[in-house]
C-alpha cells in the first residue's frame, strides 16, 4: 500500500512546468530538475521528497497566517497574509541562506536545491512554503503565490480548471522571467509552476481568465 501511495504522488508531481525568458517568441520546456545528491548525512526530521510533493499537491502541513479579504472591482477576492507574520517567519527560516538563480525554473517539489553550506543543507523548497497572497475568481478558480523563506523562491499554485502564470520583476517593473502551468485548464486537482528566484525581485501569481482565445492574466499583489 505504502509503495502504491509513494507512486501515484511521484506519477503527480510530473506537471508540465515552464519557464520563458522576456522576448522569447515561444514557451520553451522548463530545464529538468539537476539530479542534485541527497544530503550526506540522513536526517529523518528532513522532510522527504515524496512529503514536499504532498504537501504542494494537497496542502500537507501547510502554516496558515493570519490574514485579510479584499474584494477588487473586477469581483475577483485576493486574501493577503499579514506582512509581519511573513517576517516574521522568513526571519526565522531564511537566515540570509538563498538558492539564487539556481532554482529557477526548478520544480519546488521536487528538486533538492543546492544551498549555502553544502550537500547538508540541500532542502526542497515547498517543505517550508507559505502562502502569501490567494486570489480567485469567486468560483472554482484560484491562484496562490507561494514563497519560500529558506529558499528564497516564489511560484504559483493553482486551481481548479484554468491555466496559472507567474512573472518576476526586477526593481525597474520590467519583466525578469515568467513561468507557465496549462494543465489545470483539464482538471480540477491543485498544479503549480516552476519557481523563480525572488531574493531582489518581485513576484506575482495569475490564472487565466479567458475560457480560449489568448491568455488574459488576473494576479495577485506583489512579493
Amino acid at each position: 500500500m505504502r509503495t502504491s501511495i509513494r507512486a501515484a504522488l511521484l506519477l503527480a508531481a510530473l506537471v508540465p512546468l515552464v519557464i520563458v525568458a522576456p522576448g522569447a517568441s515561444s514557451a520553451a520546456e522548463a530545464p529538468q530538475a539537476a539530479s542534485a545528491q541527497a544530503p550526506s548525512s540522513a536526517d529523518p526530521t528532513r522532510p522527504t521528497r515524496e512529503e514536499a510533493i504532498a504537501k504542494e499537491r494537497y496542502g500537507r502541513d501547510d502554516v496558515t497566517l493570519p490574514s485579510r479579504t479584499v474584494r477588487h472591482a473586477d469581483g475577483s477576492v485576493e486574501t493577503i497574509a499579514d506582512p509581519a507574520a511573513v517576517r516574521a517567519l522568513s526571519s526565522t527560516l531564511a537566515a540570509g541562506d538563498a538558492c539564487g538563480s539556481a532554482c529557477d525554473g526548478k520544480d519546488p517539489a521536487s528538486y533538492l536545491a543546492p544551498m549555502p553550506g553544502g550537500p547538508s543543507n540541500y532542502r526542497y523548497c515547498s517543505t517550508d512554503a507559505v502562502t502569501v497572497y490567494t486570489k480567485s475568481n469567486g468560483y472554482e478558480s484560484r491562484v496562490e503565490l507561494r514563497y519560500s523563506p529558506g529558499c528564497r523562491t516564489a511560484w504559483t499554485r493553482g486551481c481548479c480548471y484554468t491555466s496559472i502564470a507567474g512573472f518576476s520583476y526586477y526593481s525597474s517593473g520590467n519583466v525578469r522571467l515568467s513561468v507557465y502551468n496549462y494543465d489545470g485548464r483539464y482538471n480540477g486537482s491543485s498544479v503549480w509552476t516552476a519557481m523563480l528566484d525572488d531574493a531582489g525581485y518581485t513576484y506575482k501569481a495569475c490564472y487565466d481568465t479567458q475560457v480560449g482565445g489568448p491568455s488574459v492574466w488576473s494576479c495577485t499583489s506583489g512579493y
